[in-house]
C-alpha cells in the first residue's frame, strides 16, 4: 500500500480490476472506487488496448518488464510507463494477476532528448560530406537535404530562398525525404502580411531566428498546412535561417515525425549547419566565377596565341623569298624541334611556343647581306663573324612583341653550347633555355642532313653519330637521344629539295 509505484491487481480472465494501491489512484486520476470493476485495458490508450490484452489478460507464468505503454489519466493526459508483474495467482478460485506501474516520464524525455541529438548529428556527419564534395550550387543544396533524411526519422528537408517578388514568396530550392510529396503544390511566403507567410519557414527568413514547430497537431500557425502535413507523417520542425553574401536570404526546413524532435542540442546542429550551407553556396559561386574568368582568360591567351603564330608565316615566307636555297628550313626545324620536346612529354602549350621560336629563330639573317647567306664557298672569318650576329638580330627584332613565351630569348640562345664554347654570350648548362637546347640539336640535325650552297647533304648515320658524339659536352644529351630515336625509327624523314 505504501509502494511508490501505482500497483493494480485484475482477473486474467476479465481484465477487471478487484484492488488498487493509493499511488495507482493519483497515476491514474481515478479515485479508488472508479477503478474497482473496471477493465485494466481501459487505462491504457486506445491504440495500446489490445496489446494490454494480448500481454496481461493471460496467467503469467514468468514475469518480465514491459515497456513502450503509457497510462491515459482521467484527465485526457498521457505519461510513459514501465510495466512489471507478479506471477500470477489464484484468489477466491480466480486467476489473479498484479502489475505495478512505473512512470519513466523523466527517462523517457532524457532518452528522447539523447535520440534527437544523435538524429541531428548523423544528419549533420552526413551533410558535411556534400559541403565538401559538391561541385555546384545545385547539388550542395540537394545533397544536404538528401544526407538529412537518409535513413533517420526526418520525414522531409527542403531548402527555402526568399525571393523579392510582390509576394515575397519562398523558392523551393531542394527537397528530399519520404515526405517529399509535401512539397507538392506548396506555397509559402516571408511576407507576415501573406496568408502562408507565418509559418515556420517564412517567419524564420523573416526575422531570421531559428523557429521550432513542436507539434504541428497544436500550432495554430501551422494550421494553413496541417491536414496536407498528416498526409505524409509530419508532427514536428525547425526551420534555421542563413543567408549568403549578406544579402540572400533563405532558411533549412526540417520535418520529424515524431513530435518534440528538436530539443536544443538538435536544434545547435541545424542551425550551424544552416550557417555553413550560406558559406558553401558563396564558396562555390565564387568558384564557379574564378573559374569561368579563367576559362575567358585562358580563351583570350589561346586566340593571342593563335594570332601571334598566324603572324609567324608571311615572317618565314620573307625569310624565305629572301634565300630561297635555305627554303623549309624553318619549317623542318620546327616540325624536329616539336617532335622531340613532345617525346620529352612537354605539355602543347610549350610546344606552341617552342614551334614558333623555331619558325624565327633565323629572322635576323634578314639583317645580313645576301651574299653572304647565299655564298657557295666558305666564309671568311669577318663573314662568319657578321652572320653569326642574327642571334642577336632576332632578339632585337622579337623582344619587344609582347608573348606568353620566351621567344626571343630562345632565338638568342639557339647557337649557345652546353660547355659555354657557343655564341653570343658563351652561356653554359642550365644557363641555357631547355627549348633553346631542342632547339639547337633540331637546328643542327636539319641543317647538316640538308643541301647547302658549299656543301652536300650528309648521310642520316654520320649525322646521327656526329650529334651523338656531342651529346653531354655541347649538346643536350635527352634532346639528341630523342632525336637520333625519331629519325632511326623513321618517325622523321628529313626531305630537300636541293
Amino acid at each position: 500500500m505504501n509502494a511508490p509505484e501505482g500497483v493494480f491487481a485484475f482477473d486474467c480472465d476479465t481484465g477487471e480490476v478487484i484492488d488498487v494501491n493509493p499511488t495507482a489512484e493519483i497515476f491514474s486520476g481515478y479515485c479508488r472506487e472508479e477503478l474497482l470493476g473496471s477493465s485494466i485495458a481501459m487505462l491504457h490508450p486506445e491504440s495500446e488496448r489490445e496489446r494490454v490484452r494480448d500481454e496481461f489478460l493471460k496467467p503469467i507464468e514468468i514475469p518480465c518488464f514491459h515497456t513502450g505503454f503509457e497510462i491515459e489519466r482521467k484527465d485526457g493526459q498521457r505519461f510513459p510507463v514501465r510495466i512489471r508483474p507478479w506471477k500470477s495467482l489464484r484468489l477466491e478460485g480466480r486467476p489473479v494477476t498484479i502489475c505495478a506501474y512505473f512512470d519513466v516520464t523523466d527517462q523517457v524525455k532524457k532518452e528522447h532528448l539523447l535520440a534527437t541529438q544523435n538524429w541531428a548529428l548523423s544528419a549533420y556527419a552526413g551533410s558535411t560530406l556534400a559541403l565538401g564534395h559538391a561541385k555546384t550550387v545545385e547539388e550542395l543544396k540537394q545533397t544536404i537535404c538528401e544526407a538529412i533524411t537518409r535513413e533517420s526519422v526526418y520525414a522531409l528537408a527542403w531548402i527555402g530562398i526568399a525571393e523579392d517578388d510582390f509576394g515575397k514568396n519562398v523558392r523551393i530550392a531542394a527537397a528530399a525525404g519520404s515526405g517529399i510529396g509535401y512539397m507538392d503544390g506548396l506555397s509559402v511566403s516571408w511576407s507576415a502580411e501573406a496568408p502562408n507567410g507565418n509559418g515556420p519557414t517564412g517567419t524564420c527568413i523573416r526575422t531570421d531566428t531559428v523557429q521550432i514547430m513542436e507539434d504541428s497537431e497544436i500550432v495554430e500557425s501551422f494550421s494553413p498546412w496541417r491536414e496536407q502535413a498528416r498526409q505524409f507523417g509530419i508532427r514536428s520542425s525547425v526551420a534555421t535561417p542563413f543567408t549568403i553574401e549578406g544579402e540572400r536570404r533563405g532558411a533549412l526546413t526540417v520535418y520529424a515525425m515524431y513530435p518534440n524532435a528538436f530539443g536544443p542540442a538538435a536544434m545547435k546542429v541545424f542551425e550551424h549547419l544552416a550557417m555553413q550551407i550560406g558559406h558553401g553556396i558563396r564558396a562555390i559561386e565564387q568558384d564557379q566565377l574564378l573559374r569561368a574568368e579563367q576559362m575567358r582568360l585562358e580563351k583570350l591567351q589561346r586566340q593571342l596565341n593563335d594570332a601571334l603564330s598566324a603572324m609567324v608565316s608571311p615572317i618565314v615566307t620573307a625569310m624565305e623569298m629572301r634565300d630561297p636555297y635555305t627554303s623549309g628550313h624553318q619549317t623542318r626545324v620546327a616540325e624536329i624541334a616539336v617532335s622531340i620536346g613532345r617525346k620529352m612529354g612537354w605539355p602543347e602549350e610549350r610546344l606552341q611556343g617552342l614551334r614558333v621560336a623555331a619558325l624565327v629563330h633565323d629572322i635576323g639573317k634578314m639583317s645580313t647581306p645576301i651574299e653572304i647567306l647565299t655564298k657557295p664557298g666558305r666564309l671568311t672569318k669577318e663573314e662568319r663573324i657578321i652572320i653569326n650576329q642574327h642571334s642577336e638580330a632576332g632578339y632585337a627584332i622579337l623582344r619587344d612583341i609582347p608573348m606568353v613565351w620566351p621567344i626571343a630569348e630562345i632565338v638568342r640562345q639557339h647557337h649557345e653550347k652546353l660547355d659555354g664554347s657557343g655564341y653570343p654570350f658563351g652561356l653554359k648548362g642550365e644557363e641555357i633555355l631547355p627549348e633553346a637546347r631542342v632547339l639547337t640539336v633540331a637546328d643542327m640535325m636539319e641543317a647538316m642532313a640538308s643541301n647547302r650552297p658549299y656543301r652536300s647533304a650528309i648521310n642520316l648515320d654520320t649525322v646521327l653519330e656526329m650529334l651523338e658524339s656531342q651529346a653531354g659536352t655541347l649538346l643536350d644529351a635527352e634532346a639528341v637521344r630523342v632525336c637520333a630515336a625519331l629519325f632511326r625509327a623513321k618517325e622523321l624523314v628529313i626531305t630537300s629539295s636541293h
